[in-house]
């Protein structure tokens, strides 16, 4: 198994990305060497002030539900799930055609992306990874 593992995060609904997240996070500190990349619907989740919205995007037979776990403390915001990846030393980068396509300047995101690039180089940077894509 590698020792590198690469996550694509198109999907933006709060319970995709938190799954990344946690997945991402797990296997940092596992030791592996873990890069993120978000891409179109997941971008939304790198910008500041909309990080912990649960949002459109998310199914709506789970979003009530997600929001009262937010409340309560018992379902964990996707900011506290960066921080966590962060924590472990894991890597997490921004799309650039999606922010071409969105109209999103670097000075948008949050402070916690490590770089904006294409998936090119995305795959080049995380050659040899384990690829999940959600």
């Amino acid at each position: 198994m590698s020792e590198k593992v690469a996550l694509i995060i198109n999907s933006g609904s709060f319970e995709r990305v938190s799954y990344a997240l946690t997945l991402a996070a797990m296997y940092a500190a596992l030791g592996k060497e873990v890069s993120t990349f978000f891409t179109y619907g997941a971008l939304f989740r790198l910008i500041k002030g909309r990080i912990d919205e649960v949002g459109e995007e998310t199914d709506p037979t789970i979003r009530q539900k997600i929001k009262e776990g937010l409340e309560k403390g018992t379902i964990r915001s996707i900011s506290e799930g960066i921080n966590e990846l962060k924590r472990f030393r894991g890597k997490i980068y921004a799309c650039i055609a999606a922010m071409s396509f969105y109209d999103v300047t670097r000075d948008e995101l949050i402070n916690e992306v490590d770089e904006v690039m294409g998936i090119a180089a995305f795959l080049e940077a995380t050659r040899g990874a384990q690829i999940l894509y959600i």
